[in-house]
């Protein structure tokens, strides 16, 4: 057998001649090749928890990977490189540095409401009068200036419920890093919009293990592109057999405190950003998906409980409003513009509770 030279400069062939009589060859091959099966186990076991679900998608990144990290073996990962350029990379560290010592285990809801108390007294008593062990706080962003907002109070299962007077009616009032929030987690909401209580458990575990660095939410929709590069056109999605999605919506959707904070820092593109959004009372959701995408270098995840998640969308929704499609459109193509590059990424990935029985 050829001879395989070790650090004392002896060889495997010299070791093996001058075995004791009762041991021979076979007997040490033998040890040999069960020490490295042995270690070879302990390997993948040690490496298992650290595997996530597959990564099926549409120009991500693969899901292995940190989304932290913005090089392997030293080579700038392509889809990292607009947020390399465009990003203010010390905002970024300072944003996520800020809330290390936040809870991990629980989670904020941030209720954005103006002038709408059925729909949101209605939100509120499913909130409150379910169990929700994983539930922190609800903080009402209370929009509405020319009206003082009901007091604060505790439910009977002990969840505090909070109004916050906004500075002023703005949609960038519910994206708003509130200093007194407690939880790394906030699950951004309409008034009119909610998952169903049981299934909030299962949506933010799953942010935890899943997507805690991206937008993580119940209301997938899509970006085309029908005359090529750059021609954006927002669209729900749905189409037959259509699969690929690249935003989720913020009237429900689970976002970490640091995506919230860096969107509301100084940086001068989220502050063109958030000019934006004030100037036309739309587009926080698109604003916050691309600022998301940049920061993790990853696209949105859809994920939904056993139940379908609610949404009344009353009437008077800006949503209802004419020339909502357009505007929408036009935002995907001023940021587009004003990031240099498309964050936005096509993804495939929905998450369920439940067996599909086959």
């Amino acid at each position: 057998m050829p001879a395989m030279y070790k650090s004392d400069g002896t060889t495997t062939t010299s070791v093996l001649k001058n075995l004791p009589q009762w041991l021979t060859k076979r007997h040490v091959l033998f040890a040999l090749a069960l020490a490295t099966s042995l270690l070879l186990l302990f390997s993948f076991n040690s490496w298992g928890p650290e595997v996530h679900l597959p990564h099926v998608t549409t120009g991500t990144a693969d899901a292995q990977k940190s989304s932290s990290s913005n090089s392997d073996n030293g080579v700038l990962r392509p889809q990292c490189a607009g947020r390399d350029k465009v990003a203010s990379l010390n905002l970024w560290d300072e944003s996520q540095s800020k809330y290390l010592g936040l809870m991990d285990d629980k989670f904020t809801i941030a209720i954005q409401t103006y002038r709408r108390p059925d729909e949101l007294n209605q939100t509120l008593h499913l909130l409150t009068d379910n169990v929700i062990p994983s539930l922190h706080e609800i903080v009402i962003v209370w929009n509405d200036l020319e009206s003082t907002p009901p007091p604060n109070f505790v439910s009977a299962h002990g969840v505090g419920v909070r109004y916050r007077v906004s500075r002023r009616n703005s949609l960038n009032e519910k994206l708003f890093p509130d200093p007194e929030y407690k939880t790394k987690a906030i699950l951004l909401s309409d008034d009119d919009v909610h998952y169903p209580p049981a299934d909030l458990d299962f949506v933010f575990q799953t942010w935890r293990k899943y997507g805690r660095h991206r937008l993580t939410g119940a209301f997938a929709r899509c970006v085309d592109t029908p005359r090529g590069p750059g021609s954006y056109q927002y669209s729900l999605c749905r189409e037959k057999g259509r699969s690929e999605y690249a935003l989720v919506l913020t009237g429900l959707a689970f976002a970490h405190i640091e995506v919230l904070d860096y969107f509301s820092s100084t940086d001068p593109l989220m502050t063109r950003l958030r000019t934006a959004i004030d100037e036309h009372f739309n587009c926080e959701d698109i604003a916050l998906n691309f600022v998301s995408s940049m920061l993790s270098c990853e696209g949105p995840l859809e994920v939904h409980g056993m139940g379908l998640p609610v949404n009344t969308e009353p009437k008077s929704g800006i949503s209802r409003k004419p020339g909502h499609a357009k505007l929408r459109n036009d935002c995907l193509r001023d940021f587009s513009d004003w990031f240099g590059y498309m964050p936005l990424q096509n993804t495939t990935e929905r998450i369920v509770q439940g067996i599909l029985a086959i």
